[in-house]
């Protein structure tokens, strides 16, 4: 059965079958690879570009140092008035766009999976649609001051580095247990997040530790959040799995006592 998109009352956009949602995704994350291979060589030519040429570069911008500038600088300096110009307009509409998709799907999690859920299941259509528009303000006066703090870091890319090891070890860990182990219940997988959680904030907030506390910080790179926290979260999953089927499947082994 071929799949629509269709909008309901509630205006929540949904693909229909469920089927036609999991083949969907692929179609989604097949051309995200290439968009990621197109940015990174981007950033590999301009580094090449300008290793050869780094007269070109003013001063105060280093390859090393100022890397977020690098590209700002060659649309402005290296390329013709008119491609400027339609370069800078790519850009903004790739921004409105990934941000109005994303703070659409945010608020529509925040209304389904939350308040309908837990606060409010017999809420309407009005009611709904309100929730909705705060939800929608409410992140996008998050991101808006998530954009206000980090004007002055120096990497913008470490900083996103850090941001998905910190949001994203969790649900990637989570997903490896439920694809791996079919007997994992909802107390393995909680416990396992938990853990895993521990373990991220320890890693993120470590480096802020001085004095006395400084012995407490994390010896590995930042990179490596994701990797630890999702294999924290995997090996606890599983292995509460493992240690609570092997007593229930004892218990049901065993006959009853007359």
């Amino acid at each position: 059965m071929q799949g629509k998109i269709s909008r309901g009352r509630d205006g929540i956009l949904r693909l229909s079958p469920v089927g036609s949602a999991s083949r969907a995704v692929p179609v989604r994350t097949r051309p995200a690879q290439g968009d990621e291979a197109l940015f990174l060589f981007i950033g590999t030519a301009l580094f090449a570009y300008y290793t050869a040429r780094p007269a070109l570069l003013p001063a105060g911008i280093t390859l090393a140092g100022e890397s977020d500038k690098v590209f700002p600088h060659f649309i402005n300096a290296g390329l013709p008035v008119g491609v400027t110009g339609l370069v800078i307009a790519a850009i903004f509409a790739a921004a409105q766009s990934t941000l109005a998709s994303s703070i659409n799907c945010a608020a529509t999690l925040t209304l389904c999976d939350l308040y309908r859920r837990y606060l409010r299941p017999e809420a309407d259509a009005r009611e709904s649609m309100r929730v909705l528009r705060m939800a929608t303000l409410g992140f996008g006066l998050a991101g808006t001051a998530a954009a206000l703090a980090m004007i002055r870091v120096k990497s913008a890319l470490d900083i996103w580095w850090q941001m998905a090891g910190i949001f994203s070890g969790g649900m990637l860990g989570l997903f490896l247990l439920g694809m791996i182990s079919r007997h994992a219940k909802n107390a393995a997988a909680a416990a396992g997040v938990a853990v895993g959680l521990l373990l991220i904030c320890w890693m993120s907030l470590s480096p802020l530790m001085t004095d006395e506390w400084a012995r407490w910080r994390s010896p590995f790179h930042s990179f490596m959040i994701t990797v630890i926290g999702t294999v924290a979260i995997l090996l606890v999953g599983l292995t509460l799995t493992l240690l609570t089927g092997t007593g229930r499947a004892s218990a049901e082994a065993s006959p009853p006592e007359r």
